[in-house]
């Protein structure tokens, strides 16, 4: 019974790092998107930094100016143990001519972001602003789906995060 055991998770481990080892090799520039919140402000404007982390390759992030990168901004925030969720909605943004276009970071680089919450393409509860105050902690999260245009022009896709405290 005990050698059958072995074997048996002998051959889940072996399963399960074949798996895990076939996700990191077909999603490679995951790693690559590095986020940070470098600067959160109380009127509800946060700036985010896009970095790229490769060491050999420069990596291409959806422009917010077409429908592809528009969107994929979500903003989370917790004070006093309550979660507030907010999000870019898409109803918010119009659009006169919409083809896809990206921006290219080069390798150890980065681009920054301006996320203002309180904006129109912002989707937050009734009319109220949105205000950050001292020990709030806030979470930024990047989510881009791997839609066709995205892998035809390797362009990154994935869901990177990152969070601070208001100081």
């Amino acid at each position: 019974m005990a050698a059958r055991m072995k074997v048996f998770s002998f051959v889940l481990c072996f399963v399960v790092s074949f798996a895990v080892g076939s996700a990191a090799a077909a999603s490679e520039s995951l790693k690559d998107l590095k986020l940070a919140i470098l600067d959160v402000s109380g009127s509800g404007s946060l700036t985010v930094s896009i970095s790229n982390s490769s060491q050999q390759k420069s990596l291409r992030v959806w422009r917010e100016s077409n429908s592809w990168g528009a969107s994929r901004w979500r903003v989370l925030f917790i004070r006093n143990g309550q979660t507030r969720t907010l999000f870019e909605d898409p109803d918010g943004v119009g659009f006169t001519r919409n083809i896809p276009t990206f921006d290219e970071i080069a390798i150890g680089s980065h681009v920054d972001r301006q996320l203002n919450v309180n904006g129109a393409e912002w989707s937050r509860t009734g009319s109220e602003k949105i205000r950050f105050e001292t020990g709030d902690q806030v979470i930024v999260i990047y989510d881009v789906p791997p839609e066709v245009e995205a892998r035809r022009m390797h362009v990154w896709y994935g869901v990177a995060a990152a969070s601070a405290t208001v100081k």
